[in-house]
């Protein structure tokens, strides 16, 4: 399920009237004239006015703060026009009244003939199966060529994001594809069976094949229109997929045209070696007639299995409503009955020997995490449905959409957690190791070796490492999640400092500029060696957190050379007492304590760490207090001796000076 404008606070109707929004000195956006037929199902549309040039009608949409977006795709979109793809002038990180907090906002060129999906609501325009090729196919299919050509999967085809780009509706355009993870957006209708399984944040980078699929889908939905087949729930629409193929669930025995189902069955092939490429979409286009590959037969038994009262006849849909149905599911999987209808009614001896020792290990491993219903009802999924996603604990992701599946995770639960416990349990050595026959996507071979650098990230889990750091390392265009500057849309480690020097006068200085998200932002994006400093942040020593704390930001301020920051250099200053304790002189305390506020006025940290942990102060503070420990031992020495020695008695001291004193008489009467 998408997340709302409504949901994510950047959609809600404004019941006060707020100022334009200036994006690059340029643009005006206006907040109290949002544009409802433009929005996204995770984003707001607001009209826009270009200061410097009104002849070109504009509009932005205001991405949800937290919510990954496709930053690498903005930047190669923005650099030229493309054919067929509404055009993007402009973005930037931006303040946004309404919710309070910044967010990143993109100016798009206005489509002025509007949505395609409004226009055939109010029957404005009429398409027909027999202009669909000219109007619809050829367009987008161009687009998606180009796109292709430079490594771009689109990820938004859809009926509702098609619009026109003229007034007069000749020219169609496909709308936004950048301001939330691939695919997020999609009803699970657009998406193939093993990444509509996944959920919306989970469905992976996707490829050419997979925009073609939902070219597919958008054709058959506008042909058949109002007499599309309807399912009442999506698991309906999953088990018509792989039960009968996309095609057949999609159109049943509805009449087509030769051509048209022709191309259809060869976008909307199941199997991705058999679904049609650029080069067969081409021979298509230009009247040459194909075979689509026939499908596969799906596996399906003659003797149903029963789970919770409904008869499953395929074991990709029975794994996909165990992961629905854990505690249930986990029973079934116990049960030897499982075991004995994949062997006998599906021939399926491999897999039901898998699933005997999966049920096996569980007895034997009851109080152990790979004896819990979760893990053993993920494991027996992929192993049931190898080519599907990964599904534990209601998080579903294929392999390359872990990382933004994170980020989803975290936005709508405030929680991590789950994504840990995939890492930390070796989930997905699961899936990579289930054998199979079938084509699996090659992202996720890709990415294999991500999760095993991901593993090693979580388990030293000191400041800078655990789940944090895979967050951001995973997702290059999240900002960072600290509490203490969650205010603020802080992407780049530029403009991180300066973003703690901002919010420096907003919280309580009693807590620390590094917190966990802090630290693991800069470990993600900081590209120096810091492991030596990120290690002493996790030692018991309060005072070595702090030295390195300080060492970390002035590092930053300097390599970067950014700004004075004068609230950031104020906050860190107030927390380095304990740290000015380490030294021994008393002196050297008290000349530092006296020369701190003047060094904290300069707002430079580096100059603030040379007054705190200057190395010459170090080591003439350490020289000075061996020096002093030395002569302690001597005078300790010379008293222990006095104690202890021949002129510990009262009488010795009186001897001893007479026996001085005849010493030096005979001395001087001798001379």
């Amino acid at each position: 399920m998408a997340i709302s404008p409504q949901e994510n606070g950047a959609g809600d109707q404004l019941d006060e009237k707020f100022s334009p929004v200036l994006i690059n000195d340029r643009y005006m956006v206006d907040m109290n004239s949002p544009i409802i037929s433009l929005d996204t199902p995770s984003a707001k549309a607001y009209a826009v006015e270009d200061q410097r040039n009104q002849e070109i009608p504009l509009f932005a949409l205001v991405c949800t703060p937290g919510l990954p977006v496709r930053l690498d795709i903005i930047q190669k979109l923005r650099r030229e026009r493309h054919t067929g793809l509404m055009q993007l002038i402009s973005w930037r990180v931006s303040f946004w009244p309404p919710i309070n907090q910044e967010t990143i906002v993109v100016i798009y060129e206005r489509p002025l003939g509007g949505s395609l999906i409004d226009a055939l609501k109010t029957d404005s325009f009429e398409i027909t199966e027999y202009d669909i090729q000219a109007t619809i196919i050829e367009p987008i299919f161009q687009t998606i060529r180009e796109l292709s050509a430079k490594n771009i999967p689109h990820r938004g085809i859809r009926v509702e994001n098609i619009f026109f780009q003229d007034k007069e509706r000749k020219e169609i355009v496909l709308g936004d594809c950048i301001t939330c993870p691939p695919a997020f957006n999609q009803p699970i209708i657009y998406e193939p069976v093993q990444r509509a399984m996944a959920s919306p944040g989970g469905r992976g980078r996707g490829d050419l094949s997979d925009d073609l699929y939902a070219l597919g889908v958008t054709i058959v939905i506008l042909i058949f229109g109002k007499n599309v087949i309807q399912y009442k729930t999506s698991l309906e629409l999953l088990e018509a997929k792989i039960e009968q193929g996309s095609y057949a669930a999609l159109c049943g025995k509805q009449r087509i045209l030769l051509s048209l189902l022709e191309l259809l069955r060869g976008i909307l092939s199941d199997d991705v070696l058999d679904r049609w490429d650029i080069e067969k979409v081409d021979l298509w286009i230009a009247g040459k007639r194909q075979t689509p590959m026939q499908r596969k037969a799906s596996i399906k038994s003659i003797t149903p299995y029963i789970f919770m009262g409904k008869e499953y006849f395929n074991p990709r849909i029975l794994a996909h409503a165990f992961t629905l149905n854990v505690k249930e599911g986990a029973d079934s999987i116990k049960d030897e009955s499982l075991a004995k209808w994949l062997k006998k009614s599906l021939d399926k001896d491999d897999l039901s020997q898998s699933i005997s020792a999966l049920a096996a290990a569980a007895e034997l491993q009851k109080n152990q995490v790979r004896g819990s219903d979760d893990y053993v009802v993920t494991k027996a999924s992929i192993l049931m449905d190898p080519i599907g996603p990964i599904r534990y604990k209601g998080f579903s992701f294929v392999p390359d959409g872990y990382g933004s599946a994170l980020a989803v995770d975290l936005l709508r639960r405030n929680s991590m957690q789950t994504g840990a416990e995939i890492l930390r349990h070796r989930i997905p050595e699961i899936w990579y190791d289930a054998p199979t026959e079938e084509l699996r996507d090659d992202n996720a071979f890709g990415v294999q070796s991500v999760f095993n650098k991901m593993r090693k990230l979580l388990i030293s889990d000191g400041p800078g490492f655990g789940i944090e750091r895979c967050l951001y390392e995973l997702n290059s265009s999240l900002s960072c999640q600290s509490p203490l500057i969650s205010g603020q849309y802080v992407i780049n480690i530029n403009d991180l400092l300066p973003a703690l020097d901002t919010a420096a006068n907003q919280i309580d200085k009693n807590l620390r500029p590094l917190d966990r998200h802090v630290t693991a932002f800069i470990a993600a994006r900081f590209k120096e060696p810091i492991d030596r400093h990120l290690k002493k942040l996790s030692e018991q020593s309060d005072t070595s957190f702090l030295n390195s704390m300080i060492y970390l930001l002035a590092h930053i301020q300097w390599k970067l050379k950014l700004d004075p920051l004068f609230e950031l250099t104020k906050w860190v200053g107030s927390l380095l007492d304990p740290a000015i304790q380490t030294y021994f002189s008393h002196t050297t305390r008290k000349e530092i304590r006296e020369a701190l506020p003047e060094v904290v006025s300069q707002g430079s940290l580096p100059v603030l760490f040379d007054l705190i942990d200057n190395v010459d102060k170090r080591l003439k503070d350490r020289e000075d207090y061996d020096n002093a420990k030395i002569e302690y031992a001597v005078a300790d020495e010379q008293i222990k001796t006095i104690e202890t020695g021949d002129l510990a008695s009262p009488e010795a001291p009186i001897e001893q000076g007479q026996r001085i004193a005849a010493l030096t008489s005979l001395v001087i009467s001798m001379i």
